[in-house]
């Protein structure tokens, strides 16, 4: 088992062997259920653990990793609609269950703590050395048109979970919980980081000090890492136009915090999640290795983004419709059970 069960409070186990690890055959399932090319299920750091810390090995397989399961793995909020429990568990043994066992029939995801807490114990149990970050999500993205207008500035209380993996000294950003809206590239924890991500999106990141800070100025402020997006670096009067994503800490956080986080996450009334349906799955250039588009099911359109150009695959008008939408276009299968567990508040026009 990945993950040792308790009836004490949660904690990241004291002694390393007892903390969460897949085993051998539960990671080359893992492979099969993303899909990822045999070339890379076929790496040696299977067999000697070591090389995960090298940039000849360690650093193409984090790579792939991180693009297939972004790709067959999709960021959806469904298990707060559609179960009956409306919870969400972040024990590994359950992720691996949801993830990799039935995801391999129903193509479930999840969201930002369920996906990067089960990416970075696929990566411990490869030999990779993973330290788990929180960050907090800029209201500039909220789906509230009047936050964007009068908070876009400010920032959502931890809400989000990354990982920072270390590779021959240098650390790398790797997160695959943020679907449509996350860098979806491995890059580098550096200041003034800069470069081409889901074409012609650009992204940056900079260690700065936020608005929101009690000191009387600027410099003495704590300074976090903030990743922001440049949507349209190709238009007139656009190169420069950068809007901060989420801002995030070093600090580890453990297993307890994101206990916190999801449950808040997951049932405040002022949470995005608990109001809205999401699913997003990344669309990928086999040739270019590159992911280079999106198709997102919110709430009742399904749309689908390439190369920085929207399109409406479908205006959803009833429960079946989207029920229908989620398994035709983005995969994702529900249980006859599910379906009826959509609250009358969320559900489309009549029952599925």
């Amino acid at each position: 088992m990945a993950h040792a069960s308790t009836t004490l409070l949660t904690q990241l186990p004291i002694d390393p062997s007892e903390r969460p690890q897949y085993d051998l055959k539960q990671l080359q399932a893992y492979f099969r259920r993303i899909r990822l090319p045999q070339e890379h299920c076929a790496t040696p750091i299977l067999h000697d653990h070591k090389l995960a810390n090298t940039k000849e090995h360690g650093l193409p397989l984090l790579r792939a990793l991180q693009l297939y399961h972004l790709a067959n793995i999709p960021f959806e909020n469904l298990e707060l609609h559609y179960s009956a429990k409306k919870s969400i568990s972040l024990n590994m043994d359950d992720l691996y269950q949801k993830f990799v066992v039935r995801g391999e029939n129903y193509s479930r995801g999840g969201r930002c703590m369920e996906h990067n807490g089960f990416f970075g114990t696929v990566l411990r149990s490869l030999g990779y050395d993973v330290r788990n970050c929180a960050g907090r999500v800029s209201r500039a993205w909220n789906p509230d048109s009047e936050i964007r207008e009068q908070q876009a500035q400010t920032y959502d209380p931890w809400n989000h979970m990354l990982n920072l993996v270390n590779v021959e000294g240098v650390s790398f950003v790797v997160d695959v919980g943020m679907g449509a809206m996350g860098p979806n590239i491995v890059y580098p924890l550096e200041d003034g980081y800069e470069t081409a991500a889901i074409p012609p999106r650009r992204i940056r990141l900079q260690k700065r000090s936020i608005p929101e800070h009690s000191l009387s100025g600027v410099l003495q402020a704590q300074q976090l890492w903030c990743y922001d997006q440049c949507l349209k670096p190709d238009q007139p009067g656009q190169g420069n136009v950068w809007i901060p994503t989420y801002c995030f800490t070093e600090t580890e956080f453990l297993p307890q915090d994101y206990e916190m986080m999801s449950f808040f996450t997951s049932h405040h009334r002022r949470s995005f999640f608990i109001h809205h349906v999401l699913c997003t799955r990344m669309l990928i250039d086999e040739a270019s290795q590159k992911v280079v588009g999106d198709i997102t099911l919110f709430n009742r359109s399904v749309r689908k983004t390439t190369g920085g150009v929207r399109e409406t695959l479908a205006d959803l008008k009833t429960e079946e419709e989207r029920v229908n939408a989620l398994k035709n276009v983005l995969g994702v299968d529900l249980t006859a059970e599910e379906k009826t567990n959509i609250s009358t508040e969320i559900r489309l026009g009549q029952r599925a």
